[in-house]
């Protein structure tokens, strides 16, 4: 029975055996379940065949480098191949029998014949140097000594060379296994006496397989969407992804479900995109800007937005072919709205939109007002489907206008490839000058009148068609390319000089002015050589977009090549600029008195002192 006096100090050492108890208990799911042989080697197949032929084989060599992004089992499948490497009763599959002394001593950590070194923390050359003295002594138990070293890339490069000799030439019992994520850093003579293996990131089908494993034994219930939400955060890692289940477990008490996993991740959730998806195909741009808002008044930050935004465009896109649709890493519920969706929007629409992201996605890092920045964006987003004919891409399901004939006009393109043509069998010529009515005397296809239509949810799909005003305006834009092609110049070094002259009454900067003035050219087979004094001169003009523009309007019917050339005796009336004198300070004194003679009673009076 303690004393009255120790009573407060026998409770608080009671405590702290209570707290330590409890935190031993735990371990993470990294370590509980890190995999033991190697059929349990997560994604990583081609590694466990090849070494379990290598075994069967008697084909190992004495080292081996295991090279991959962080928590793909680079550090485990050493521990794996050291194990079964000294186990004295392998079982069948080449799996370590965790019953021999040597497989307890390595489970304990307790092994004289397996070691593991970080080279983070020893890497200079006395920890090589010890490194080389235990080698030379044979293994106490079991058939080989393993040196396990990992993140090998940080030794430093006086240590890889005194690592050189034992590397090529270890004794026969001697095994050395190198891991690495950064294998770029080891250098070229440690990589050709190594055999080398590149390890995976780990697929998401994989990730989510051993989680739903993992969480069956531990009696948590968790949905799919949470699962593949994890597996996608991890980016390939499984040691991220198991971290990533501890946290959420921790976090949450009963069944896990998407929204938790998504709040703890601090992801935006898979349904602001669908419902911004919805409203912007409805071209309904109030429900669009609450929806903003919402997300705004969440925290979640314009970029990651943005990028989510694409993401999930993405995904539409790649859902409409069944080709690629296998690229989607959903589940199946997710996947069967995606399919929906993606039923409902065009790929003009889904390409366009993902443009105009990804060039917001650019300009978010200069943007003052990013809210306002993303605002604009999806109000672009929400009236795209003006330039496509609505009545072909969403029509009632009982409309009428079911059994009409639709008109499928041909592309433009291939409008203008007959008019270029000018076909002598079918003495076909159209008047470009009138849109309307070349396009109305282009082929047709008449469907079957009584062709079942493709009911998708509430509305009917349809190949969009552009409309007739986008078609007239490409014929236009085409018609006026082939006006210039017929007006073009000829190439000469007058016309040239022209262009240039044109450029420079264009431009305000004297610098750029002085760089036109200062050029002579020379016409080649399609080449154009222009000539400057001065290099500068030269990265004046290339920068000048518009004048390569000009230039190659102004002679369209030939594939020229422009190339520059400084050439100093060319210009004998150029004069380099001066360079600036730097004057000591006794000149600058001397320069002050000569204009003002009392600032020498000024120095003079307050006692200055003039230093070189």
């Amino acid at each position: 029975m303690p004393s009255r006096t120790s009573f407060p100090q026998f409770k608080h050492n009671c405590f702290e055996e209570y707290l330590s108890s409890r935190s031993m208990s735990f371990v993470v799911s990294a370590r509980k379940y890190r995999p033991q042989n190697f059929d349990e080697l997560v994604g990583q197949d081609h590694i466990a065949q090849t070494l379990k032929n290598a075994i069967k084989n008697d084909h190992l060599a004495h080292a081996f480098l295991f090279s991959g992004p962080r928590g793909v089992g680079k550090t485990t499948s050493a521990r794996i191949l050291a194990k079964v490497l000294n186990c004295e009763n392998l079982q069948e599959g080449y799996k370590a029998c965790n019953e021999c002394n040597s497989c307890k001593s390595f489970m304990e950590n307790a092994s004289f014949n397996i070691f593991e070194l970080d080279a983070a923390s020893n890497n200079s050359v006395e920890h090589i140097r010890a490194l080389n003295e235990q080698v030379r002594f044979q293994p106490q138990q079991g058939s080989y000594k393993i040196y396990i070293i990992d993140e090998v890339h940080m030794l430093s490069t006086a240590a890889f060379n005194a690592f050189l000799k034992t590397l090529e030439e270890p004794p026969s019992y001697a095994k050395f296994i190198l891991a690495t994520t950064e294998k770029h850093k080891i250098i070229p003579t440690i990589l050709s006496r190594c055999q080398i293996f590149d390890f995976r990131r780990i697929q998401i089908k994989d990730i989510v397989n051993q989680l739903s494993n993992i969480a069956e034994k531990e009696g948590r219930k968790i949905d799919d969407e949470a699962l593949h939400l994890i597996a996608q955060k991890s980016d390939g890692a499984l040691r991220d992804a198991l971290s990533i289940y501890d946290k959420i477990v921790s976090a949450v008490e009963n069944d896990i479900s998407y929204k938790a996993v998504a709040e703890n991740l601090n992801v935006l959730d898979y349904d602001y995109y669908f419902k911004l998806v919805d409203t912007s195909i409805k071209e309904d741009l109030p429900s669009q800007l609450l929806l903003l808002d919402e997300i705004f008044k969440h925290g979640f930050e314009s970029e990651q937005l943005t990028l989510g935004m694409m993401e999930h465009l993405r995904q539409l896109l790649i859902v409409q072919d069944l080709k690629t649709a296998q690229l989607l890493e959903a589940g199946d519920t997710l996947k069967k709205r995606y399919e929906d969706q993606a039923s409902l929007c065009s790929k003009s629409f889904i390409l366009t939109a993902l443009s105009i992201l990804n060039q917001t996605d650019i300009d978010l890092v200069r943007s003052q007002n990013k809210r306002l920045t993303l605002e604009i964006t999806f109000s672009k987003i929400c009236h795209l489907n003006r330039i496509i004919d609505k009545k072909k891409l969403f029509e009632e399901p009982n409309d009428p206008k079911d059994e009409r004939k639709e008109e499928i006009i041909e592309p433009i393109s291939a409008v203008i490839k007959q008019v270029e043509s000018k076909n002598d069998s079918s003495k076909e010529v159209f008047d470009l000058d009138k849109p309307e009515e070349k396009l109305s005397e282009t082929k047709t296809v008449n469907p079957p009148s009584k062709a079942k239509p493709r009911e998708i949810t509430q509305a009917k799909r349809v190949s969009p068609t552009l409309t007739t005003d986008v078609d007239a305006l490409l014929v236009t834009l085409i018609k006026k390319e082939n006006e210039n092609k017929e007006n073009g110049k000829e190439l000469t070094v007058e016309n040239l000089r022209v262009v240039f002259e044109n450029y420079k009454s264009t431009v305000s900067s004297k610098s750029l002015q002085s760089a036109l003035e200062y050029t002579k050219f020379e016409i080649g087979d399609q080449e154009i050589f222009v000539f400057t004094p001065t290099q500068i001169y030269i990265d004046y003009i290339k920068q000048e977009l518009k004048l390569i523009d000009d230039i190659h309007e102004t002679f369209p019917n030939l594939d020229i090549k422009i190339k520059f050339e400084v050439r100093e005796e060319t210009f004998p009336e150029y004069k380099a600029p001066k360079k600036p004198t730097h004057l000591t300070t006794k000149e600058k004194y001397d320069k002050l008195i000569s204009i003002n003679p009392n600032f020498e009673k000024l120095v003079s009076e307050f006692k200055l002192k003039i230093h070189n």
